[in-house]
């Protein structure tokens, strides 16, 4: 299975590995982010901004798997019409 997924990625076409690298990069940016703020919380001990971080923490993963998982499909697609 995950032999299939390493020859998918390498299989790629240039443009869709771009794209996808440049979402993993703003997905990294965002996880920074709430990282910040979860430091914050730890100094300053407001719960509201423990769930702030907590949120946007899932929102980094969640654009993650998002930004891959429409790699694949647009790779996969690109490549059934031509």
């Amino acid at each position: 299975m995950i032999r299939v997924l390493v020859d998918k990625f390498h299989s790629m076409e240039e443009k869709v590995k771009k794209i996808m690298n440049y979402g993993f990069l703003f997905s990294f940016i965002v996880c920074m982010i709430s990282i910040g703020l979860l430091i914050a919380y730890e100094l300053n001990s407001n719960i509201e901004l423990y769930y702030v971080g907590l949120s946007v923490f899932r929102l980094s993963l969640f654009f993650a798997v998002e930004f891959l998982i429409c790699a694949l499909a647009i790779d996969t697609i690109k490549k059934q019409i031509c």
